[in-house]
């Protein structure tokens, strides 16, 4: 008898953990094209082009536009020079935002949501202002693009 009650036990156990381990189906596997946004509540670039210059402690601020907080606009001088950008300041070992060629150049011609990297370390690849004047830079954090707009000396 008490025989009889431990294999009943045990069967009882078995098909619990069968049901407990027995599948929905298949789930599909979702694959993610392209790059994720950047995530971020500031953006910044520092460079001799830049207002603040290379100073990395107090680099020059982008606004996130009332439209799409991921859209970070800079509307101001810059002269000629070298230009990239980091999410934060303090920090040369942290990812900037960089062309996918080095020397990119913004000048007069404007740039139209022309693609961009992001990583840290070499190579060191920086935008190169050829024109000094006032311009609009527009970096898109959601799909990876710059736009830039020459608004004159």
């Amino acid at each position: 008898m008490i025989m009889k009650t431990i294999y009943r036990l045990l069967s009882l156990v078995m098909l619990l953990g069968l049901t407990l381990t027995s599948c929905e189906g298949e789930k599909e596997l979702i694959v993610i094209e392209g790059n994720l946004p950047i995530k971020t509540s500031a953006f910044y670039m520092v460079g001799d082009a830049t207002p603040a210059g290379w100073d990395i402690n107090n680099p020059t601020a982008f606004t996130a536009t009332e439209e799409d907080a991921l859209v970070f606009v800079y509307e101001g001088s810059l002269n000629t020079g070298e230009v990239k950008c980091c999410l934060s300041p303090g920090s040369w070992d942290a990812p900037f935002v960089r062309p996918l060629a080095n020397g990119c150049e913004i000048s007069r011609n404007g740039v139209q949501d022309t693609a961009f990297t992001m990583h840290a370390g070499d190579p060191d690849d920086k935008w190169r202002v050829v024109d000094a004047g006032r311009y609009r830079l527009t970096f898109d954090l959601r799909n990876w693009t710059l736009a830039v707009d020459y608004l004159g000396e």
